[in-house]
Order: structure tokens, then C-alpha cells, then sequence
């Protein structure tokens, strides 16, 4: 009896109390997840509604939510210095810059001398360590740049905190070589034979592939999860409702974590 006048409690209830979830529901769900693996900040986290900024002010807000992995695109100037930047033309049409909007580098000088979205600074490779030096917990994942080697010969100071997600075996072999800890890219995943096995024999810890492959891929992420390899996906926020809430709701069983545009979840354990 005491069972059945739950139930009729439970079936009274507004609808709305079935779709959506309070701060204290969610957070008793991920209680034991780890937050600090669960995102990375994709370009340095979203910052006024802006995203893709790989600013230096978006790594703050994005650390004073408690992020600990950082995401920046990191690109080559004309004089060769490394800068993040998610490409020379988005840079150029997401800065004050006067010029022809295309793919040309600017050189390092030009690249600082103009803010993002007029007032976000950017970041060459000297400000980049600063920030690291300053975040002793901070991890850095690179993206575009496919040189482990040039990596370290053009400045980045802390590899012992430096994920490189890669496109091509030799790129994974180099960062083995160089003490940096490779993250095969969604490419060489899926299109390798025996991949399992070459990720057991070369000891990779971390992968990254589309949020959007999850679905036709599942016993395989399963698996390797269970091997303890960290799974990171991209593509949250690309199709509708599919957002870091959802990804986290519905998809950690598969993988480890997220590129993350908006890191509000963080709040949750604070």
C-alpha cells in the first residue's frame, strides 16, 4: 500500500519535474566522476558568448571555473614563432585587422599588435608559458600543430603538462620520443587496422574523435575505456541539444570527457 501512494505522489508531479534537472541533480549524478578530466576548455573556454577566442582572458574564466585542461590551436607565423590562433583567416576576421581576410600568417609583432573581438589579448608562445608558469595544475592540449619536436625547439616550457592531439603515426612516434603524451587524432582511429592493438603496443593514453562517431563506435570506446585509454570528443554544441549537459548526461559511458565551449558544470563542485 505504502508503495502504491508513492507511485500515485510520483504520477502527480508537474511533467517539468521529469525534464529537467536541478544544480543538486546533477551534481549527485557526476559526484564520482572527476570534473578536472571530464573538460577541457576547447580554445581556451567561451568568453562573453565568444568562442574560438584561444585568448589569454579565456583561459582565466575558464580556470576560475575550475577547469584544469586547457585547448589551444596552435599556428605558425610568418617569421616562424608559434601563436594560438584557430586559423589566420578566422583570427583575421575576429580582429580589428585591416587587410585582405585570408589564409596568409601575420607576422608574430602583427599577430599581438591586434586584440580579439576589441579586447581580448592574444597569445604567442611567451605569453602562453607565462600562464602555465602562473597555473601549476593546468594541462595544455594542442591543436593544428602537428610537430611534437617544433613544440619544444620553438618555446613551450612545461612538456610534463602537454597533450598533443595528432594527425599522423609518425607525429605519435616523435611525441613518444620527446616525453610528450600523444593524443591520436579521429583519423588515425578509425582508419588504422588493428587499432587496438597499436594503441595497446604504443601505450596511448588519450584519443580524440567527433562526439559524432560515438553512436556506430560504442562496444569499441567501451572497450578501450575499460583499458583505461581517455576518449575526448569534439563537436559539442555541432547539432542541436547535443551540449556539454547533454554529452554528460547521456554519453560517459563511452568516453572520458569533452571539449567544452561552456564550462558552467564546473560550478556544480564548487
Amino acid at each position: 500500500m505504502k508503495t502504491l501512494k508513492k507511485l500515485g505522489l510520483l504520477f502527480m508531479l508537474p511533467l517539468v519535474f521529469f525534464i529537467s534537472y536541478s544544480k543538486e541533480d546533477v551534481k549527485a549524478e557526476v559526484e564520482e566522476k572527476s570534473f578536472t578530466d571530464i573538460f577541457i576548455a576547447h580554445a581556451g573556454g567561451a568568453i562573453e558568448d565568444f568562442i574560438y577566442t584561444n585568448s589569454l582572458e579565456a583561459l582565466n574564466l575558464s580556470y576560475s571555473k575550475g577547469c584544469k585542461l586547457f585547448e589551444l590551436d596552435v599556428i605558425e607565423t610568418s617569421d616562424e614563432k608559434l601563436v594560438a590562433a584557430h586559423n589566420w583567416k578566422h583570427y583575421k576576421s575576429i580582429t580589428s585587422y585591416s587587410g585582405t581576410v585570408d589564409d596568409a600568417p601575420l607576422t608574430e609583432e602583427q599577430f599581438l599588435s591586434l586584440k580579439i573581438q576589441g579586447k581580448f589579448t592574444p597569445m604567442n608562445m611567451e605569453t602562453i608559458n607565462e600562464w602555465f608558469a602562473g597555473h601549476k595544475d593546468a594541462r595544455l592540449v594542442t591543436d593544428k600543430i602537428n610537430s611534437p619536436a617544433e613544440m619544444l625547439r620553438k618555446g613551450f616550457l612545461f612538456k610534463d603538462r602537454l597533450i598533443m592531439e595528432l594527425f599522423t603515426w609518425e607525429a605519435v612516434e616523435e611525441a613518444i620520443k620527446e616525453g610528450i603524451k600523444p593524443m591520436p587524432s579521429e583519423n588515425l582511429i578509425f582508419e588504422t587496422p588493428d587499432i587496438e592493438e597499436k594503441l595497446s603496443d604504443l601505450n596511448i593514453r588519450y584519443i580524440a574523435i567527433s562526439r559524432r562517431a560515438i553512436e556506430e563506435n560504442k562496444d569499441f570506446l567501451k572497450r578501450i575505456k575499460e583499458k583505461g585509454i581517455k576518449t575526448y570528443v569534439y563537436h559539442v554544441n555541432y547539432d542541436a541539444g547535443k551540449d556539454e549537459r547533454y554529452v554528460l548526461e547521456n554519453e560517459m559511458d563511452y568516453i572520458c570527457g569533452m571539449y567544452a565551449d561552456n564550462l558552467d558544470l564546473l560550478l556544480l563542485q564548487k
